[in-house]
């Protein structure tokens, strides 16, 4: 499936006081979205203003366990995935990944297919997906921004990092990159593409939610400029506020991490947008994450959903690079549900041996003493930031 929409650039350094305003009056001119015919010809429509907010406030509110997978996940391994715990009631549903230049193949021409099919398993069992949009690869020579963007227009897009700055030599063939979104060009074009999934997903019930991947710069390999970071964190905010006027009956949910300085405003503008925080990894003794993200939960917990995920190094040690300690999947789930207040627990599909840590976190799923209400025992409270919560619209 794909789609076309133009949309009108927004004036140099104006998007963020716009984004007030609309909150402010709630306005926005109509928009449309049509899709492609049968004949598989891109449609053409002209989006001119931000999207209107619906006057339906309610929240879909499903909280509890999703399983994570990675970009590039097969259709058979989400189609397995959904199987395997459909007749769990404890568990919610599937979290998939999506890098934005499989999503916008041309510049307004985006293919939701791959989520289309993945809405459609959930919907089968009973079940709800959960995307991230991926704007950050590790793999070298990866890209996550689409072709059109590497142009100085864009800044190119993004920005080479370091995937392990001892093995590298800092050619494109040997880093990954992340998104340049200290550009305005780039944030508008995020915009528009969390937009048109707005347009097509907000009102699906079996789609619970879209995550924006972590706050890490990573380790660039021309180092970025102050001015740089700010723009990137000010845009990033934008980002978000916006996806949030897109969709106005969904999770839309903020990574954080690093860098520490940036976070106290980050977390500031989602708790005054409705924008849900999680993060990127359960470390159960990180001093890094104790000082620049777990605080931040506190701070927002009971006003915005809370969101942690378990990412395959969490399953082998309790702090970034730490020794191979592999703590029990029961301590991960005790600290993400005690410590962080999570309503929402992300929960990587690792499988490696000899621990094969998923299936340990499928026996504590299975296991009489977890909890077998909906939200395997996670925080159900509606976030007093949202008008109301209910399991579907």
């Amino acid at each position: 499936m794909s789609i076309q929409i133009n949309v009108r650039p927004a004036l140099a350094g104006s998007l963020v006081s716009t984004l007030v305003l609309l909150a402010a009056c709630g306005g926005g001119g109509e928009t449309t979205l049509s899709q492609a015919s049968s004949s598989g010809t891109a449609a053409s429509t002209a989006l001119a203003q931000p999207m209107a907010l619906t006057a339906d406030t309610r929240m879909k509110w499903n909280p509890g366990h999703y399983v994570q997978l990675g970009a590039g996940a097969s259709d058979d391994l989400v189609q397995r995935t959904f199987k395997e715990i459909s007749a769990m009631p404890n568990v919610r549903g599937v979290q998939t990944r999506h890098v934005w230049r499989d999503l916008e193949t041309d510049k307004g021409v985006y293919d939701f297919s791959e989520i289309d099919k993945d809405v459609a398993k959930a919907q089968a069992v009973g079940k709800r997906l959960f995307i991230m949009i991926g704007t950050k690869t590790f793999k070298a020579g990866s890209r996550a921004l689409p072709d059109y963007m590497h142009t100085d227009e864009y800044s190119g897009g993004a920005y080479r990092i370091f995937i392990d700055a001892k093995d590298t030599t800092g050619t494109e063939a040997t880093t990954g990159e992340n998104i340049a979104l200290y550009n305005a060009n780039v944030r508008d074009r995020f915009i528009a593409l969390t937009t048109a999934l707005g347009q097509r997903y907000n009102g699906n019930n079996a789609f619970e939610g879209i995550i924006f991947n972590e706050t890490s710069l990573g380790q660039s390999t021309v180092p970025m400029t102050s001015t740089q970071k700010a723009d990137f964190f000010t845009n990033l905010a934008a980002v978000d506020a916006a996806t949030r006027k897109a969709f106005p009956n969904t999770v839309v949910l903020q990574f954080i991490n690093f860098p520490r300085a940036y976070m106290p405003g980050l977390v500031n503008s989602a708790i005054n947008n409705g924008v849900a925080l999680g993060g990127p990894d359960t470390f159960l003794n990180d001093s890094e994450l104790e000082i620049s993200a777990y605080p931040h939960y506190e701070t927002a917990w009971g006003k915005v959903p809370l969101g942690p995920s378990v990412q395959a190094e969490n399953y082998y040690t309790t702090y970034q690079d730490g020794p191979y300690a592999p703590p029990a999947v029961t301590d991960l789930y005790a600290f993400a549900k005690n410590r962080l207040h999570a309503n929402y627990m992300f929960w990587s599909k690792t499988l490696t041996e000899p621990l094969m840590p998923y299936n340990n976190v499928l026996s504590m799923w299975k296991s009489a003493s977890f909890p077998k209400d909906a939200a395997g025992g996670l925080s159900t409270t509606c976030p007093s930031t949202f008008t109301s919560c209910v399991p579907k619209l």
